[in-house]
């Protein structure tokens, strides 16, 4: 009887050390799946955003008739991120070639609104429309002085003014 109590027992340690194992596994391997899942999820919610950003851009170059706007569309689009898996998804991954994809159909289509709009035709290279109508730098407005603001003239008056001392 002694015996087969020492046996169980063992048998008993056993199968706890093989069953915490597996548990302990099972733990691991779930929380890899679950963080690679987390990782899909927020590339996916990436790719939605700069597609939808693609096509609203899209949207407004479409409806306009003015040269200038709808380069300065073509421009925003191309620098949304910088393109060549510039979409700030993995190199070759499947969101990669759907952003890539989006952006390419909307450069394309906004090229041949503007070709359409302008009467010019200078081929499918984004680049040559861009710099054929856009706004020069110092012009206010212009897709280069989007970002920067404004000074007013009272700011440029008083500094011209206080450096005069």
């Amino acid at each position: 009887m002694l015996a087969c109590m020492h046996m169980s027992s063992r048998f008993a340690r056993v199968t706890v050390t093989i069953l915490s194992a597996l548990m302990l596994t099972a733990i691991v391997c779930a929380g890899y799946w679950f963080g690679r899942y987390d990782e899909l999820d927020v590339r996916t919610r990436l790719a939605a955003g700069q597609t939808t950003s693609f096509e609203s851009v899209r949207e407004k170059a479409l409806q306009s008739t003015r040269p200038e706007e709808i380069a300065a569309c073509i421009e925003h689009t191309l620098g949304y991120y910088p393109s060549g898996s510039g979409s700030g998804q993995p190199t070759g991954s499947r969101l990669d070639h759907i952003v890539e994809g989006v952006r390419r159909t909307a450069v394309d289509d906004m090229i041949r609104h503007l070709r359409a709009v302008s009467g010019v035709d200078l081929g499918d290279d984004p680049q040559k429309w861009i710099d054929k109508f856009r706004k020069p730098r110092g012009q206010p407005g212009g897709a280069a002085n989007r970002s920067q603001p404004l000074r007013s003239e009272t700011n440029d008056t008083s500094s011209a003014a206080g450096s005069g001392r």
